[in-house]
């Protein structure tokens, strides 16, 4: 007869050590993450409501039949329907304002009517910033969305094959990146229409050469990896050892990329705007703005301060965002 202490024959006994833990609900989970990173959960806030102030409710084309117009055109059909005035915005971007004498309210200070005051042809600031906040976020959206995926694809390829291959792509990218950035998109607008398109292609052009270059550097160590060995062992071709075995381990990276990145396009929008008014589409901008406002920062700083405001928050709460979102995905930093 076997002890009280004794396991019986057959029978394994399991530690407690080897339970699996209780699952996390997702209200404990953001709780937590709140918790262990108030700057991510600030970041996170102040990016959902720069996406609460892009939205609209999508309207027909005023032809009465009803229908929604589909294309995609920036900034008012970004999504490939057209977009409504944004929920949140009081007035129109071009509303002009007068005073009780009939003049244009140029450069009104703060009030109820107006919290943010007027520019100076009368138009309110804050209506405007939150027209121009989906300016920003869709061009900063499509410009990284193609960065991000021709980035990748060249990255992934250059790091995988090595030899002459990496080594004649990378001194291309090297040239490419040898000129500024700034230089390069002031080019591209000069010799082309002023289009917000054409701006998203030219933003996204130039940031091709930084994406790639941190995807190779994470595929050179991912290509050896056990997995990856394996599955040449099994017969299994380039494309798909590219596209099902390397791809899916590197988009935690891709994803930080992407969301550190959308900041630093936004802001490069907004510099574009400033440098270069007379080659950007007019209308409600943050860039536009601050160009329009700066000459008058003494008497009236209201729209410049605004203006570098939004451009400030939104480029921080990226920053913040993709921080935390690069804890969070990293096993060794998992919460």
């Amino acid at each position: 007869m076997l002890g009280q202490g004794e396991a019986q024959p057959g029978v394994i006994a399991i530690e407690r050590e080897f339970v699996l833990p209780p699952k996390v609900g997702v209200l404990v989970w953001v709780g937590r993450f709140i918790r262990r990173k108030p700057l991510g959960a600030f970041g996170f806030l102040l990016v959902i409501f720069l996406l609460a102030m892009t939205l609209g409710t999508p309207f027909s084309d005023g032809d009465g039949d009803g229908k929604t117009e589909f294309g995609l055109a920036l900034p008012h059909q970004p999504l490939g329907f057209e977009l409504g005035a944004p929920w949140i915005a009081v007035y129109d971007q071009e509303q002009n304002f007068r005073n009780e004498d009939g003049r244009i309210a140029s450069f009104a200070a703060p009030s109820l009517a107006h919290p943010f005051g007027t520019d100076r042809f009368g138009r309110d600031n804050w209506s405007r910033v939150v027209w121009g906040a989906r300016r920003s976020l869709f061009v900063g959206l499509w410009a990284l969305t193609l960065a991000t995926v021709a980035g990748t694809a060249i990255g992934v390829v250059s790091a995988y094959f090595r030899g002459w291959l990496d080594t004649l792509i990378q001194r291309v990218m090297d040239a490419v990146q040898s000129f500024p950035a700034l230089l390069i998109l002031l080019f591209i607008l000069a010799i082309t229409d002023p289009e917000l398109q054409v701006l998203a292609i030219g933003l996204g052009f130039v940031g091709i050469t930084s994406v790639q270059r941190i995807v190779r550097s994470v595929v050179l160590s991912t290509r050896e990896q056990t997995y990856v060995e394996a599955a040449r062992v099994i017969g299994a071709t380039d494309m798909r050892t590219m596209v099902f075995h390397i791809l899916p381990n590197i988009m935690s990276a891709i994803i930080v990329i992407f969301s550190i990145g959308l900041g630093a396009v936004i802001l490069a929008e907004a510099a574009v705007a400033f440098i270069a008014p007379q080659r950007v589409p007019q209308g409600a901008s943050w860039g536009l703005m601050l160009d329009d406002g700066r000459a008058f920062m003494l008497d009236s700083p209201w729209t410049a301060l605004v203006s570098a405001a939004a451009i400030s928050l939104t480029v921080t709460g990226f920053n913040l965002a993709g921080d935390a979102l690069r804890d969070v995905l990293d096993p060794r930093l998992r919460l």
